[in-house]
């Protein structure tokens, strides 16, 4: 997978996410930057810098990885610290770039995520929206993990051009569990409206997560074949 991430900012109310940073790695150079074209879509309702990263036009640079960011990983003196590590399926060595790739560095206590950029090889994200359907509740004792799952267009959608709904099947009936976050959806509409063949499944569930604002975390893991 790419060694790059995107840094999401969750508007407050809305709930809405936007795109507004990048975070590389090469050569064993951390650089951080914000990009466009949502970055002005989100200082347009308030978002104003990630912390640490005042100056919006300024490519940071860093030989290790920045401390606010770094700030945002598990504590390695907490106690149960490789129970952590366990839970999302990393070793005592992995590197605190793997580390934020899987814990996407939630916080309790604001609104940032950093997700995979996209790799149209290899796509893991979190089902967004999971909260606004109601078929979620109907399906919650029927999903396991490896379940399939089926993506589909959603072309009148008023918040996402390239909507695309998460479809979860089981026993004749299709249950809408949620969308591709926004950060994605125009990368995978250009490739279903390709017909380029997919398989999508549950990578893990999570009902009672603290972090997520959603009602389950639904981790998919989504394959193009080429």
């Amino acid at each position: 997978m790419k060694n790059e991430m995107w840094l999401i900012w969750k508007h407050p109310e809305s709930r809405q996410r936007y795109k507004v940073g990048s975070l590389e790695f090469d050569n064993n150079i951390y650089t951080f930057r914000y990009v466009n074209p949502e970055l002005e879509d989100a200082l347009k309702v308030g978002f104003r810098f990630f912390p640490g990263f005042e100056d919006i036009k300024k490519v940071y640079k860093s030989s290790e990885m920045f401390a606010n960011i770094e700030t945002r990983l598990p504590n390695a003196g907490r106690a149960d610290y490789l129970e952590i590590l366990n839970l999302y399926n990393l070793g005592k060595d992995s590197s605190k770039l793997e580390i934020l790739k899987a814990t996407r560095g939630r916080l309790l206590t604001d609104n940032y995520e950093f997700v995979p950029a996209f790799d149209s090889s290899r796509v893991e994200f979190d089902v967004a929206g999971t909260r606004y359907c109601a078929d979620v509740k109907k399906c919650e004792n029927l999903l396991d993990v490896n379940d399939k799952l089926t993506l589909e267009l959603e072309l009148n959608n008023e918040f996402d051009p390239n909507a695309i709904k998460v479809i979860y099947a089981k026993d004749g009936t299709n249950y809408h569990l949620g969308y591709v976050p926004r950060c994605y959806s125009s990368y995978l509409t250009e490739l279903l409206e390709k017909k380029v063949a997919y398989s999508a499944m549950i990578e893990s569930l999570n009902f009672d997560s603290e972090i997520s604002d959603e009602d389950i975390t639904v981790n998919v893991k989504l394959i193009f074949k080429y």
